[in-house]
């Protein structure tokens, strides 16, 4: 741990690294990195320190001026939010990295080397411990307003209500349809819309037929799955009413139940991110189904569950009915 007498180099390393353009941004040099950082020209040597050690990280875009000077700005956006978070880091005088007086660095190899040294991993892990031992005190590096719909399918006799969730590969979670608001986007409404329309199989909205109500608005600090950095997101909740007679599912739509829903957990082992309805009287139970029971695809937890008796089942069935051809 840095004594408290390093708090000043710390203070204006923090301030060099927050002055790093983005990509969309001109890439600057030395001199001009230390001006934004509020510091002088005679500061200028530090920063072009600051960008070799970033340099070495791989989250800089490096070229150099028609006058020979060294020229500096983010890689990628996700390299940009990896330099703001080391930022933090010096700001709240934290390390990065733990245990260096233990050699057992190369002991598990089954962890593999290119998970370790994957950026966005890297900036993943980062942040979630920044997060873990500040709590919500973490100053979020991004924000994001996002739109989700709860699509709820009818419970059969005896059976229970599903609820439609879709697999992100990115992120590796399944997750409500939804998404992101755009700057295009009028409203919050118009973004889910857009992501039902996007996101769902042969799905058109039509005013006459289908309707979506707004039923929470909260917000949650996490690190993003995708981007890697701590993020604040503005979530709307939405209801989807329909009168159609079922959804059509695409390759990474599902049905779970709502004891997967509210676990977090799908049957299949698989992450499901959701938050529950705290303003909802009767929560998820007293939503309107959008569509009937056996709207979505035939249930077959069973089959997947004992593959081996079914196909018995199958073959004895089949057996039976070449017996009784046999006989006619």
């Amino acid at each position: 741990m840095q004594s408290a007498a390093g708090a000043p180099y710390r203070e204006r390393a923090a301030r060099i690294l927050r002055a790093v353009p983005p990509i969309s941004e001109p890439a600057i040099g030395p001199a001009e990195l230390a001006r934004r950082a509020g510091l002088d020209e005679r500061d200028a040597p530090r920063a072009e320190a600051a960008m070799a050690v970033l340099g070495v990280l791989g989250v800089l875009e490096l070229r150099t001026s028609g006058q020979g000077e060294p020229l500096f700005k983010a890689a990628t956006p996700i390299a940009h939010g990896c330099i703001r978070s080391l930022a933090e880091h010096l700001d709240q005088g934290m390390e990065v990295f733990l245990n260096w007086g233990r050699a057992e660095a190369g002991a598990d190899s089954s962890a593999g080397g290119s998970a370790v040294l994957s950026g966005p991993r890297f900036l993943f892990a980062m942040e979630s411990r920044r997060f873990a031992e500040t709590g919500a005190s973490a100053s979020p590096l991004a924000a994001a307003e996002i739109a989700q719909v709860v699509i709820k399918e009818g419970a059969a006799p005896g059976g229970e209500s599903r609820y439609l969730v879709q697999y992100d590969a990115r992120s590796r979670q399944y997750q409500l349809i939804g998404g992101h608001r755009r700057p295009d986007d009028g409203t919050i409404e118009h973004t889910v819309i857009r992501e039902l329309e996007e996101e769902l199989t042969d799905f058109s909205f039509h005013q006459d037929s289908d309707t979506v109500t707004e039923l929470q608005r909260f917000e949650r600090l996490a690190v993003s799955r995708t981007s890697g950095v701590l993020t604040r997101y503005r979530i709307v909740l939405f209801h989807l009413r329909t009168r159609r007679e079922r959804i059509v599912l695409g390759p990474a739509d599902r049905w779970v139940s709502e004891r997967e829903l509210n676990s977090g957990r799908a049957d299949d082992g698989r992450r499901i991110l959701f938050s529950a309805l705290t303003d909802l009287a009767g929560g998820l139970a007293g939503l309107e189904p959008a569509v009937p029971a056996g709207a979505g695809p035939p249930r077959w937890g069973l089959v997947r569950r004992h593959p081996w008796e079914a196909m018995g089942l199958v073959l004895g069935l089949l057996g039976l009915a070449v017996s009784i051809l046999q006989l006619l």
